[in-house]
C-alpha cells in the first residue's frame, strides 16, 4: 500500500514541478494591460511574464491601457515545465519565437533562471493560492476517495514532503479528515511546509472545535 501511495505522489509531482510559463514582449509604444489565464499585469516596459500557468489551452488578451483598444485576443497551447516566449507586433500579430524547457533545481528556482521569491506573487500577477491547480485537485480527489484518515494522512504527508503548499491548499486537505485529532495532526505537520504562513488563519474554520484551533496556535507560537 505504501508503494502505491509513493508511486501516486511521484506521478503527481511529475506533473506539478513547474507550471507552464509565458513571456510576452509587445512591440508597440504605450502602456498595456496583459491577461493570460487568470493573471493580469500592467506595466510600461511592455514585457510581461506569467508563471504557474496550467498545461493546455490558455487565453491571452492584450489591451492598450490608455484608450482601451484591443491589441490582441487569442489562445495558445502551453505545456507543463515549458516556457513560451512570444512577441506581439505593431499590427497585433502574435508570434512564438522560442520554447524553453524548465528544469527544476529546487522548489523555488530553475535552470532557466526563473526565481520566485514569493510564490503567491506569480510573477507580478494576481494572487494564486494553488487551490485550483490541476495536479493539486487530482491529489485532493485521491485523498477524498480514501476511507480512513490514516490513509488520507499518508498520502497528504507524502505529497507535502516533496513540495511547498499554500495555507488554502493545507486547509482544503484538512477538510477531508473525519476526526479532529487527524485535522490537528495534519495542520501541525503542514505548518513548516507552508509558504504563506501569514494566511494560516484560514485553517480555523476547518476544525469542529475552537479548542483544536487554540492548540494549533499554541503549537505555532512554540515554533
Amino acid at each position: 500500500m505504501k508503494k502505491f501511495y509513493l508511486l501516486a505522489v511521484i506521478a503527481l509531482m511529475s506533473q506539478l514541478s513547474f507550471g507552464a510559463e509565458l513571456y510576452i514582449r509587445v512591440l508597440r509604444q504605450g502602456t498595456h494591460i496583459a491577461t493570460a489565464y487568470n493573471q493580469t499585469q500592467t506595466n510600461s516596459t511592455n514585457i510581461f511574464r506569467f508563471f504557474d500557468l496550467p498545461g493546455g489551452t490558455i487565453y491571452v488578451q492584450m489591451t492598450d491601457q490608455q484608450n482601451g483598444t484591443s491589441v490582441y485576443n487569442g489562445s495558445l497551447n502551453v505545456t507543463w515545465n515549458q516556457r513560451v516566449v512570444a512577441e506581439i507586433d505593431q499590427n497585433g500579430v502574435f508570434k512564438i519565437i522560442q520554447t524553453i524547457n524548465i528544469v527544476s533545481t529546487n522548489w523555488y528556482t530553475s535552470t532557466a533562471e526563473t526565481i520566485v521569491s514569493n510564490p503567491p506573487n506569480n510573477g507580478g500577477g494576481t494572487y494564486n493560492d494553488g487551490s485550483n491547480d490541476p495536479a493539486f485537485l487530482k491529489l485532493l480527489e485521491m485523498i477524498k476517495n480514501e476511507t480512513f484518515d490514516s490513509n488520507k494522512m499518508e498520502l497528504a504527508k507524502s505529497y507535502a514532503n516533496k513540495t511547498q503548499l499554500s495555507s488554502q491548499q493545507i486547509a482544503d486537505i484538512n477538510k477531508t479528515f473525519g476526526f479532529e485529532s487527524a485535522k490537528l495532526d495534519w495542520a501541525k505537520f503542514a505548518y513548516n511546509k507552508c509558504y504563506d504562513k501569514a494566511n494560516y488563519f484560514l485553517l480555523k474554520n476547518t476544525f469542529g472545535y475552537s479548542s483544536s484551533y487554540s492548540a494549533l496556535e499554541e503549537y505555532i507560537e512554540g515554533q
